[in-house]
């Protein structure tokens, strides 16, 4: 059973510029998840998959640079070409399939789901964070009544999507998609989920390393 993880970057972002490589912490922020898939034992190879060579000089050295056509670095280019030209380039039998914005995910989360599918009778995995919250749409109320609100915490959880996926092979092959009939999910707490998409959300994920790092440093690196 080959696993591996690949990890698409391009260096042309539309909305944050240079995301991808804007300092956090004292590394890039592409460095993070990749050394985090890096350290993982299940994994066979970690590869950054994108058309610029000039990435490896913001990665981890144990991290596989290949090379992509910059015809899927188009912003009206679809995640699936992207997924189906790495599949098509790489094979395996697991593929994870993650993204740098999101530096705050844990091993152990990553390995859950690796585990679910290799072992528990799950086809994927899907990284997912609650969300428990009166909800509305086009003006009104989504998931409660006007007329007996309930608390935040009885309301039935919906779970949102984060950018991060494991599926075998025959999954994306038969389906088109990252997950299957039987996706395990991945459940990241909330330092986890957060997503860097927009300015604030780096600003805020720089400001979160700053406090966890001094809370590590404070407590002796522990």
């Amino acid at each position: 059973m080959k696993a591996v993880a690949f990890v698409p970057i391009k260096l042309n972002n539309e909305r944050l510029q240079n995301k991808n490589i804007l300092p956090l912490g004292d590394k890039p922020l592409c460095w993070h998840l990749l050394e985090t898939l890096a350290k993982i034992d299940l994994l066979d190879e970690v590869y950054v998959y994108c058309s610029d060579p000039r990435i490896q000089e913001y990665i981890p050295k144990s991290v596989r640079f290949l090379e992509r056509s910059t015809s899927l670095d188009t912003f009206s280019a679809r995640h699936y070409d992207i997924v189906k030209a790495f599949v098509s380039a790489i094979d395996a039998d697991l593929y994870v399939n993650a993204h740098v914005t999101n530096p705050f995910i844990k091993a152990k989360t990553i390995e859950a789901g690796i585990s679910a599918i290799l072992n528990e009778g799950y086809d994927s995995a899907c990284a997912v964070s609650e969300v428990r919250e009166h909800l509305w749409y086009e003006g009104n109320p989504f998931n409660f009544t006007l007329d007996n609100p309930p608390r935040t915490q009885d309301l039935v959880p919906f779970y949102a999507e984060v950018g991060l996926f494991a599926y075998r092979k025959e999954v994306f092959a038969e389906t088109g998609i990252r997950y299957g009939r039987k996706p395990y999910f991945m459940m990241l707490d909330k330092v986890e989920a957060i997503d860097i998409n927009e300015r604030d959300d780096y600003q805020l994920a720089q400001a979160l390393w700053e406090v966890i790092h001094s809370d590590i440093e404070a407590n002796g690196g522990i």
